[in-house]
């Protein structure tokens, strides 16, 4: 329960950093499924450091935690987008709350698979 509070931390970290610089990209004039993936890029920047530090405590030398963090996040990604799209187009919601929608949904989704898959340390 310790490491799901101490992920929802940074979640939230990562949420502000994903949903600020989206809102700010959609307000610029961008495509809103292009600010998604640069927003939520800027989010899985920030997740990858702190959850390797702080929340999963992962000692440098495991090369592979990357890639299968940037596996994790772009099958989060791809399912949040899609989410997003379904909002929006089908739906009719604001592409910013749809986007907090969205996000909202990835979580779970994010925390089983770093946890299990990608921070697991028996690996």
């Amino acid at each position: 329960m310790k490491k799901f509070l101490k992920f929802g931390t940074v979640g939230v970290f990562n949420t502000l950093i994903t949903l600020g610089s989206y809102t700010l990209f959609v307000s610029l004039g961008m495509n809103y499924l292009l600010a998604n993936v640069l927003g939520y890029g800027l989010g899985v920047l920030n997740s990858y450091y702190w959850n390797k530090k702080w929340v999963f405590q992962i000692k440098e030398g495991r090369a592979n935690v990357f890639l299968k963090f940037v596996a994790v996040n772009l099958l989060t990604l791809a399912f949040n987008t899609s989410i997003l799209y379904f909002l929006v187009n089908g739906a009719g919601l604001h592409p910013v709350i749809a986007n907090v929608m969205a996000v909202g949904c990835g979580l779970v989704l994010n925390y089983i698979l770093n946890y299990k898959w990608t921070f697991n340390k028996a690996q």
